[in-house]
């Protein structure tokens, strides 16, 4: 019988910013902090998105004609996008990022208080993979529950990256790097929706990572720890269309209706796990 320390629940109570020595799977190289540029990327680098890219980001980010999306002039920078747009890139959009934000991911980001602005491309499949996993077992998707299950490192001025916490590595398939993402940023802004964003959009240079307060009825991880153990699940497969809408963490703008057949199909398949 393994000893209290050792047991799953007892590993996700460690400091949220405690992180493994060991690499984990499928995460970014980090830099060291002596390694990172005296100049910020986001001061030098322009975006090279062309005007075509514009379909494909309202397409794929669901904006349903409710955003306006702009693309750079060559002398605009990421963190000085105009009055009242925003910044987001492609490379979000391929992981997973849709508009109107899933209201989980605002109130992770409100909670830690970064901008969504900022999270790398690989934190939104992360996020929208551990979503699903959570809300296939019932549980909330809540600041409280997902604190416990993540960590945050900061890639350089003003990037963050959100992974598994501790020794925990049951999603993962996310590619290892995102080459050239930081060029591939657009404008986008809401004036059809009272307070579209619902956070803090400013960026911010440090993250906050305190435990949030217990609810009254705090859920208990126990069960779903143990269900991962030993377990690996493909994060693309778990951000699949269909599975986002099922869940509802994708709106198409259109009801969704009909036979889940094809839902619970690929429920079937992506839940039919592989030994880690």
């Amino acid at each position: 019988m393994s000893s209290p320390s050792d047991s799953p629940v007892s590993s996700t109570a460690a400091s949220i910013d405690g992180a493994s020595p060991r690499l984990q799977a499928g995460e970014p190289w980090l830099p060291e902090p002596e390694e990172l540029p005296n100049t910020p990327w986001y001061e030098e680098k322009s975006s090279n998105l062309r005007l075509s890219d514009i379909a494909t980001i309202k397409e794929k980010g669901g904006t349903m004609g409710k955003f306006e999306v702009i693309l750079p002039h060559p002398d605009e920078r990421a963190h000085r996008p105009p009055s009242g747009f925003h910044t987001f890139y492609m490379n979000q959009i391929d992981m997973g990022l849709r508009f109107p934000l899933p209201r989980f991911i605002v109130a992770l980001c409100h909670h830690i208080k970064i901008s969504p602005i900022q999270l790398a491309p690989n934190s939104y499949s992360f996020l929208l993979a551990l979503a699903v996993l959570l809300s296939y077992h019932q549980l909330p998707l809540i600041p409280y529950i997902l604190m416990q299950l993540i960590q945050i490192k900061r890639l350089g001025p003003g990037k963050f990256y959100i992974s598994h916490k501790g020794d925990h590595t049951f999603i993962k398939g996310n590619p290892s790097s995102h080459k050239g993402w930081m060029s591939r940023f657009f404008y986008i802004k809401c004036d059809s929706m009272r307070d579209p964003w619902r956070c803090e959009m400013s960026w911010r240079d440090n993250v906050f990572t305190l435990t949030p307060r217990t609810p009254d009825r705090a859920p208990n991880l126990t069960s779903f720890l143990e269900a991962m153990r030993g377990k690996s699940y493909n994060a693309p497969d778990l951000i699949k269309e269909d599975l986002l809408c099922f869940f509802k963490f994708r709106r198409k703008g259109v009801e969704f209706v009909g036979d889940l057949g094809i839902v619970m199909s690929c429920l079937s398949r992506v839940f039919t796990f592989s030994r880690a």
